[in-house]
């Protein structure tokens, strides 16, 4: 194993605030707001763009990079799909049938494919602190379910395994182990839809989902399970040590592409920042989308993440 931090703990404080406000964005976007987004590619340079009344910004964030889709194609054509998972109990969301179940002991829901559709790639949601977006389903917004479902990507959303000590469901009380549950969870869906673009997985975190990206999904399993990485509103700072080394597998480094998108007085900012110069210090293709005056989680959350995603899906 590499190391290349301490394995450190969140301060509790700072999660009961997100736990009693925030930790979920809302549904979507349109109950949020900012005076201004300002967008940074990793050379640091940044363009300004709209965010006003919670619509999604629509800026360029830099430089777009490859437009082309992330991973090894295949061939879609040769037999039928295979199986998949079995739907356990099913629910209806956004006028699409959910299915909720456990999968290698995660309590997870997604959003299966019409009957004999493939799946040409996973979108994997990682819910924010106390898990409200979650369990109530809002956090699998309208615009995202229309997105993927347009370009044959299953949404899949984990609950986090890891609680705080008031049992808190958190994904900000997570740690490396926690993360190799999860990980172990995405590795069962792809086997069983076989994706296209195995690896080339999409992600969305929001708050205590994010800073689990940061702290130890991508440092420790996301070699595993790799694809592009959107954290909401959250950052850990330092990770909390190194399972691979991106320093030389790089070519796995180039198929995780970070979005940190945040609002300039989020309480978690100071953590954030942290984690773009430890990422971008390691190699890591790194952008962000900052919103002036924007709280925690307090601006566009699906707008931002499609807008980055669709930089490397066609």
């Amino acid at each position: 194993m590499v190391l290349h931090a301490p394995r450190v703990s969140f301060i509790p404080l700072a999660w009961s605030l997100l736990a009693a406000g925030c930790g979920d964005a809302g549904g979507g976007d349109t109950s949020t707001s900012s005076a201004g987004a300002t967008t940074s590619s990793g050379d640091g340079k940044g363009t300004t763009g709209s965010s006003e009344g919670g619509e999604p910004t629509t800026g360029d964030a830099g430089d777009t990079g490859d437009t082309g889709d992330t991973g090894d194609t295949g061939d879609t054509t040769s037999g039928p799909p295979p199986p998949g998972i079995a739907c356990g109990e099913s629910f209806q969301h956004e006028g699409r049938q959910g299915c909720h179940t456990t999968v290698e002991g995660i309590d997870v829901k997604f959003f299966p494919p019409p009957e004999g559709e493939a799946v040409e790639r996973l979108a994997v949601f990682f819910h924010g602190d106390g898990a409200a977006d979650y369990l109530e389903n809002w956090g699998f917004p309208p615009d995202i379910l229309a997105w993927t479902e347009a370009r044959h990507t299953m949404v899949v959303g984990v609950l986090s395994p890891a609680s705080y000590e008031d049992n808190t469901i958190a994904f900000g009380a997570a740690q490396p182990e926690h993360a190799d549950a999860v990980a172990t969870t995405i590795e069962a869906f792809i086997a069983a839809y076989e994706p296209v673009y195995a690896d080339a997985t999409l992600y969305w975190g929001v708050s205590g989902g994010s800073w689990h990206f940061s702290s130890s999904f991508i440092p420790h399993v996301a070699h595993r399970v790799p694809g592009v990485f959107v954290a909401n509103c959250g950052g850990s700072g330092l990770s909390f040590g190194w399972a691979w080394d991106p320093s030389k597998d790089t070519v796995m480094r180039g198929k995780i592409p970070i979005y940190f998108n945040y609002g300039s007085e989020d309480f978690l900012a100071p953590n954030i920042v942290d984690s773009i110069v430890e990422y971008k210090d390691l190699g890591f293709t790194v952008d962000s989308l900052v919103h002036d005056g924007a709280g925690h989680c307090m601006h566009p959350i699906s707008g931002p993440t499609i807008d980055f995603w669709s930089r490397h899906v066609p």
